[in-house]
C-alpha cells in the first residue's frame, strides 16, 4: 500500500485555502521552492496532476476530490495529536462578529475548533461592523471581524481579509426594473456599509428612494425581503438560495466591493486566541 505524508496534505491544503504557494510558504514556515517541490512529490506519488497550471491555481478533477479528502484526513491527524499527546489547550476568547458572518460560516468554524480543542470556550457578540469596530477599539474582544469599505491600500497580512462584491438582494422582480419610485429598501440601522452603499450608489444616479423597514437582525432582514417589503443589499456569500439577487439591473446601479477583515492584537493574542484566530482565517477563506 502507498502511504500519503499528511506534511504533502497539508502543504497542499494550504496552498488551496490561501490561494497561492507564498502564502503557504509564510504560513507553514517553508519558501516557495520548497513548497513547489512538496506539490511535485504529492503528484508523483498519486501520478496525477492537481492543480491545472495557471494564475488562479484551480484544481482539477483529481485536485477536486484531494482536496476534500486531505481535509477529513487531516482533521482526524490534528485530533489524534491534540487528544493523545494531551494538549489540553483551554481560555476564553472574546469574539466580535457582524451579524450576516454569525450565520454564513461562523458554526462550522467552531464546531471544527471543538471538536480539536473542546476546552476552548469563544463567547460572540454580533452587531453591526460600526459597533463591533468601537468595542474592539475599547477592549471588548481579543478578536473582531468587522465588514469595511475596501481601502485604496490595504497592509494587513492577505490571510486576514477578503474582498466580496456586494448584489441587490429582492423578492419580486418589479423592484429592480424601475416599477418602484422611490425604491424601497430594507437595510440595517445608520453606521451599516450596506446602507451606506445602497445611499451612494442610488444617489449617484439621482435615483428617490426611501427606507421601509430596519432591523439589526439578518434573519428580520430576510424576512422583511421575503414579505416583498423592498430590497437590500448584502455580500454574496451570505445570500440565502431562496432568494433573488443580482449585481445590477437597468434601475440598479452596482454597488462594488467591501471588505471583510480580521482585527487582532497580534502581542496580546494567548494560545486559545491564536487556535481561534486560525480557524477564522480559514472561515473567512472558504465562505
Amino acid at each position: 500500500m502507498t502511504n500519503i505524508p499528511t506534511d504533502l496534505l497539508r502543504t497542499f491544503v494550504t496552498i488551496k485555502d490561501l490561494g497561492g504557494f507564498t502564502s503557504a510558504g509564510e504560513l507553514l514556515g517553508r519558501s516557495q521552492p520548497a513548497i513547489s517541490l512538496q506539490v511535485k512529490k504529492l503528484e508523483e506519488l498519486l501520478n496525477t496532476k492537481i492543480f491545472l497550471r495557471g494564475s488562479s491555481l484551480e484544481l482539477t478533477e483529481d485536485g477536486e476530490y484531494l482536496y476534500e479528502a486531505a481535509r477529513r484526513i487531516l482533521e482526524v491527524n490534528d485530533q489524534i495529536i491534540a487528544k493523545v499527546r494531551g494538549d489540553n489547550i483551554s481560555g476564553k476568547v472574546r469574539l466580535g462578529i457582524p451579524n450576516d458572518f454569525e450565520l454564513a460560516f461562523l458554526p462550522k468554524a467552531l464546531r471544527n475548533l471543538a471538536r480539536i480543542y473542546p476546552n476552548i470556550i469563544v463567547e460572540v457578540d454580533c452587531e453591526i461592523s460600526k459597533v463591533i469596530l468601537q468595542r474592539y477599539q475599547k477592549g471588548h474582544y481579543d478578536i473582531a471581524l468587522a465588514m469595511e469599505h475596501v481601502k485604496e491600500v490595504e497592509d494587513r497580512d492577505a490571510r486576514d481579509y477578503r474582498l466580496e462584491s456586494l448584489e441587490w438582494v429582492y423578492k419580486d422582480s418589479r423592484l429592480i426594473n424601475g416599477y418602484e419610485d422611490p425604491i424601497p429598501l430594507i437595510a440595517y440601522p445608520q453606521g451599516c456599509v450596506y446602507r451606506s452603499l445602497m445611499e451612494e450608489a442610488l444617489q449617484s444616479q439621482q435615483h428617490p428612494f426611501r427606507f421601509m423597514y430596519t432591523s439589526t437582525s439578518l434573519l428580520g432582514i430576510f424576512s422583511a425581503v421575503e414579505e416583498g417589503l423592498g430590497l437590500t443589499a448584502l455580500a454574496r456569500s451570505v445570500i440565502p438560495e431562496y432568494l433573488k439577487h443580482t449585481a445590477s439591473s437597468k434601475s440598479l446601479p452596482e454597488l462594488g466591493k467591501v471588505c471583510i477583515g480580521l482585527y487582532y492584537k497580534e502581542r496580546e493574542l494567548n494560545v486559545a486566541s491564536r487556535h481561534v484566530l486560525d480557524f477564522l482565517r480559514s472561515g473567512i477563506a472558504n465562505i
